[in-house]
């Protein structure tokens, strides 16, 4: 069984009528057959409809065969990334990369959703298999929170880079592609281009709830809970299900770093190309350049585009469009544990990042959880996040550390600083006790 890398084609117009998780729920039912209300429960939308339903073996064997093929696909892209980084930037070396640009980012959105489907189909089968031997659904949740903690991700080593004290070098030498804000954004500055900025000055929180080592024990305890738990026909199925689903976690982090790559070199040659339109007067500031579709750039450094005329219009019009447009928020369905254990703490709800002083076992609630929320998360009791779902970076830095978190917590953006809240995990949901 192969996924075909074209049918995870999903284009603007797919996203904004249905939002991408719910595209993603309903390309997992129509693969993996699990039930729609599950899976949509994972991804924190309404159950996702669909046509067909495909059974678990199906998944299960598209799954596999698509860990085989990524290894290949994710040093490709890193490859590159490289040799676009590597280039000084004639005129021809502008317009050749200008071609390999979109063929390159669909490609990286394509396995990313790929690994996407991988991972939520697995999750939910290993979920129902560890259903069958584990009644309780409390104890269910917590073995799988187990079973995908401490895993060796590219989340979980920058954020132990970051535990030891990083220094700018370290960053560039191997996060520099990563954005300082959102993900998915060619726009946003990278790492490697302001790794001060990422480090900040404050002194790293110490000590930190956040721990690669515990996490790993807590995965190693989970899968002798959940062996001794099953019949020996079980067992043979749950060690397959166990090791893909594991695996699928991991291919779904790098493919996310992956297409962190290619964003940053298609970056690095788009600020080539606002270079080339600023030496003459056509473009004026670097930024524009953002605005610009990739033919337009094309007809600018042809010269079809010669002045300031034809670009001024359109760079005014769409910046007006862009800051105006207005984040269509999915319709939640959460909130969803994805990791850790239950926690008590005081609730810190927070904007940015920028934290000086914060209550002693603090948890963090906020929405848009990036990179640059780093020392937020060594410094936290546990993470509320009003957005997100399974698939989401905060997700996955909670994971890597077995830090108690919550995704989908919109419910809670009400809550008062200084409330006193337990967050269960296992129960899916955050309670406040004063």
């Amino acid at each position: 069984m192969h996924l075909d890398v074209a049918d995870f084609s999903v284009s603007s117009a797919d996203v904004a009528a249905g939002g991408m998780s719910a595209l993603l729920g309903g390309l997992t039912v129509s693969l993996w057959g699990e039930s729609a209300k599950e899976v949509g429960r994972l991804l924190c939308v309404a159950p996702p409809r669909v046509s067909g339903r495909g059974k678990p073996n199906r998944g299960f064997k598209a799954g596999q065969q698509a860990l085989k093929d990524f290894p290949q696909v994710y040093e490709r892209l890193q490859r590159w990334s490289e040799r676009v980084f590597g280039y000084q930037w004639s005129q021809a070396q502008l317009l050749q990369v200008m071609e390999e640009v979109e063929p390159m980012v669909i490609e990286a959105l394509q396995w990313l959703h790929i690994a996407a489907v991988t991972l939520v189909g697995s999750y939910a089968h290993l979920g129902a298999l560890l259903a069958k031997s584990v009644k309780d659904e409390e104890k269910v949740n917590a073995l799988l929170l187990g079973l995908a903690s401490g895993l060796d991700t590219p989340e979980a080593r920058l954020l132990q880079t970051l535990a030891a004290g990083a220094s700018p070098e370290d960053l560039r030498e191997s996060f520099a592609h990563l954005p300082l804000q959102a993900e998915g954004e060619m726009a946003f500055v990278r790492v490697g281009e302001a790794p001060q900025t990422f480090l900040g000055a404050l002194p790293l929180p110490q000590p930190s709830k956040w721990d690669l080592a515990r996490a790993q024990r807590r995965r190693e305890a989970a899968m002798v809970t959940a062996f001794a738990g099953a019949g020996l026909f079980v067992r043979s199925g749950l060690k397959k299900i166990i090791a893909l689903t594991q695996a699928a976690l991991i291919m779904h982090a790098q493919a996310r770093d992956a297409l962190a790559f290619v964003l940053a070199a298609t970056r690095h040659w788009a600020l080539a190309a606002a270079a080339e339109g600023m030496s003459d007067g056509r473009i004026q500031q670097t930024d524009e350049i953002f605005m610009l579709e990739i033919e337009e750039i094309k007809q600018m450094l042809t010269g079809e585009w010669h002045s300031r005329e034809h670009i001024a219009p359109l760079i005014s019009g769409r910046r007006s469009a862009y800051h105006q447009e207005a984040i269509q928020q999915q319709t939640v369905a959460g909130p969803l544990g994805v990791a850790g254990e239950g926690k008590q703490g005081v609730l810190l709800p927070l904007q940015t990042p920028n934290v000086t002083a914060a209550p002693p076992g603090y948890i963090a609630l906020a929405r848009n959880w990036t990179p640059a929320w780093w020392r937020v998360i060594l410094g936290a009791e546990g993470l509320i996040a009003l957005d997100g779902d399974l698939l989401s970076w905060i997700a996955a830095m909670a994971r890597a550390g077995d830090l108690p978190a919550l995704v989908g917590g919109s419910a809670y953006d009400d809550w008062a600083s200084g409330a006193v809240i337990r967050l269960e995990p296992d129960k899916n949901r955050a309670e406040k006790l004063i």
